[in-house]
This record gives C-alpha cells, sequence and structure tokens, in this order.
C-alpha cells in the first residue's frame, strides 16, 4: 500500500475512533449522517484503501470530516489539527491530492477566461 493510501486509512481510523468516544451523536441528522452510517464509511475506507482511487478515498474522507462537524464533534480548526497529524505521520507524495491540504494558501481554481 502506499504513503498515500496509508495516510488515508489513519484518518479513516482518526474519525472511527472519534464517533466511538463521541457517543451517538445528533439523533435528528438524516441517516446518512448518522454514527452507525459513518463507522461503516470507515470500515469500508481501511477494508479497499489499497484497491480504491485516491481521489474516492478524498471524497469519501472530506464527507466524514464535514459529518464531524455537523454532529459538533469538532469545529472546523479541530478537524484539521486531527487530519494535520495523520499527515506529518504519513507524507504525501501527491501535489495534486493535497494542495487542497493547505490551509495557509486558498484554494483557487483557475478556470480561464477572464482574469
Amino acid at each position: 500500500m502506499t504513503n498515500d493510501n496509508l495516510l488515508m486509512v489513519a484518518m479513516a481510523e482518526h474519525c472511527r475512533d472519534l464517533l466511538l468516544r463521541s457517543g451517538t451523536g445528533n439523533r435528528q441528522l438524516p441517516k446518512c449522517l448518522q454514527h452507525e452510517h459513518l463507522l461503516w464509511m470507515c470500515k469500508k475506507i481501511e477494508q479497499r484503501a489499497a484497491e480504491w482511487p485516491a481521489t474516492k478515498l478524498h471524497r469519501w474522507l472530506g464527507y466524514l470530516q464535514a459529518a464531524i462537524i455537523a454532529h459538533g464533534i469538532l469545529d472546523l480548526n479541530e478537524v484539521k489539527a486531527m487530519f494535520d497529524a495523520a499527515k506529518v505521520a504519513h507524507p504525501s507524495t501527491d501535489q495534486d491530492m493535497t494542495d487542497h491540504l493547505n490551509t495557509e494558501e486558498d484554494f483557487v481554481i483557475d478556470l480561464g477566461g477572464e482574469g
């Protein structure tokens, strides 16, 4: 498994542990945001990280991050700090996949055309 994939597994493990420690969360949120579904997502990332493309892993982790924030478990800065720790342990080699993770710079997409 590549270091990038190990990073995704480490992030999923952090999410899983955080969800387990937090209890049942906000039961008024939709079923797709309930802990049971989020824990299933973490498990699938851990099981499939070696075969899934990095873009899919990033989408799933982004969903988990948003759900953790929606539940009020962590705020945005706390989620960033949690993932920063995982990035230190498993540095990514794919700059295209990690540019958006740099909180020091704006994430800007050049669509061409008007400048």
